[in-house]
């Protein structure tokens, strides 16, 4: 099977040869594409790929920042493991224009879909599956490097805030559920729940991790007006 012209300019991104180059294929195709057999997009292997990822960068963290603390590294891996960073990092790189999508897939301008975030752990869930640790380690060692040696890391993301908030003010945890997934399979509408301290609030997005996000920020403004 020879890859496509999307396969091989990832390839060329990442500097890395596929030898299963199915894996390749899977990882940048969307659902939502036309005659797209189930099992041959980027869904399983995003599943995975968000595993390769936290801990690629887990032991990466932990490397190079031998005197960081426990709720130090934590910090650094939400912001450089999470759905923005993966977004910009997606554009930067040009692994988006690599993305096999619908031609109506993106609704803004701005090309934020979360999906992308997904399609680009599926990457490494690949190079996985077609290597090992160490070499999808090194691979995104590479492609973060510039951000972690700058040590760039912006302010905490909605579940870590919230985290924190409950934590401190209550001496326990949120608690996420998700309610319900409608819309069509190729775009989905997840709804999930959080709840702590007694309070509960209801976020939506296009994926668990955003729909999640959406109901921490809501949580956390609820219990601010409370306190």
């Amino acid at each position: 099977m020879s890859p496509s012209k999307q396969a091989a300019e990832l390839q060329k991104i990442i500097g890395y040869k596929f030898k299963n180059p199915e894996l390749i294929e899977a990882a940048l195709s969307h659902p939502g594409l036309p005659k797209k057999t189930p099992g041959k997009t980027f869904e399983r292997l995003e599943f995975l790929g968000d595993r390769v990822l936290g801990l690629s960068l887990s032991s990466l963290l932990y490397e190079k920042f031998p005197r960081a603390d426990e709720g130090q590294l934590a910090m650094k891996i939400a912001v450089l493991a999470g759905t923005d960073f993966l977004i910009a990092l997606a554009k930067k790189t040009k692994i988006l224009d690599c993305f096999m999508i619908p031609k109506d897939f993106f609704v803004s301008v701005n090309k934020n879909s979360s999906s992308i975030a997904d399609m680009t752990e599926a990457v490494f869930g690949a190079i996985f599956l077609d290597s090992d640790f160490e070499t999808v380690k090194n691979i995104i060692g590479k492609l973060w490097q510039d951000d972690v040696d700058k040590g760039i890391y912006g302010k905490k993301d909605a579940k870590s805030r919230l985290q924190e908030i409950v934590q401190a003010e209550y001496a326990e945890l949120p608690v996420y559920r998700l309610v319900k997934v409608t819309g069509e399979a190729h775009d989905p509408i997840f709804e999930t729940e959080v709840t702590a301290a007694g309070v509960s609030a209801v976020g939506c997005g296009n994926s668990k991790k955003s729909s999640e996000h959406e109901a921490a920020e809501r949580l956390t403004a609820k219990l601010a007006a409370i306190n």
